[in-house]
């Protein structure tokens, strides 16, 4: 069975005509909404191997959702429940997984482990309880650069973009979701390519991620979406 294989020109090409015809419109000062109850939903593409079985494919629609979230200044956080990240290995059997999004003055980091106790933790404490290791997860800087490219603590210097979040362009975008006022906002394009595997995403400062695309490079596992349905909760004081 032949399965064609996504590079990532195409992959940036993907999330630049999402981002096209998603982004909703408004900018907020914010890049990303520290706000509870907020909601993006995605419908798109997937293709996943079920064990012992030949790769399959399918639509599929995914709703994340900021199930917690605060902002004191110089730190703010959402912990989300069903990330994009949950549709790279996805399968009829997936469960919607905890992330959390994290603000440290204007730095962003994205938590893929252990989120609702470092959560919990930081809401508590703030800057006293961030992880040690937290510079083993950083996503990007604000305000957003085509260009500047972040990567782990721990991978050594590399003479290419790889193992890191790249912000590898932007472009203006003046479309709107239902029931949004459309008006011009700039979508940026971040990678994070490594041997086994490339991801793409569209960031739409003050609405989040508006598209996502994923491919393995040996077992079967793509995801291609967009966002569809955006619902933004009026902020709390906390």
């Amino acid at each position: 069975m032949t399965v064609a294989r996504l590079t990532l020109g195409v992959l940036v090409a993907i999330v630049v005509a999402a981002a096209a015809g998603t982004a909703p419109a408004g900018e907020d000062g914010a890049v990303f909404p520290f706000v509870t109850g907020t909601t993006w939903t995605y419908a798109g593409t997937v293709k996943w191997t079920p064990e012992g079985n030949h790769p399959r494919s399918g639509t599929v629609r995914w709703t994340s959702e900021v199930a917690d979230a605060f902002d004191h200044g110089d730190v703010a956080a959402a912990l989300l429940k069903g990330g994009v990240w949950d549709l790279a290995w996805w399968s009829p059997e997936a469960q919607a997984g905890s992330y959390v999004v994290l603000r440290v003055r204007t730095r962003y980091y994205l938590i893929y482990d252990n989120a609702n106790a470092i959560f919990a933790a930081v809401e508590e404490s703030g800057r006293r309880a961030l992880p040690s290791d937290l510079e083993q997860e950083p996503w990007f800087d604000a305000p957003l650069k085509p260009g500047r490219l972040l990567r782990p603590r721990e991978v050594a210097p590399r003479n290419d973009t790889r193992y890191g979040w790249l912000i590898a362009n932007a472009a203006p975008v003046n479309v709107g979701l239902t029931g949004m006022k459309t008006a011009t906002r700039s979508a940026y394009v971040l990678t994070y390519l490594t041997l086994p595997d490339e991801e793409a995403l569209t960031l739409v400062p003050g609405v989040g991620i508006t598209s996502f695309a994923y491919v393995h490079h040996g077992t079967i596992a793509e995801a291609n979406v967009h966002l569809v349905e955006y619902h933004r909760r009026s902020a709390a004081t906390r």
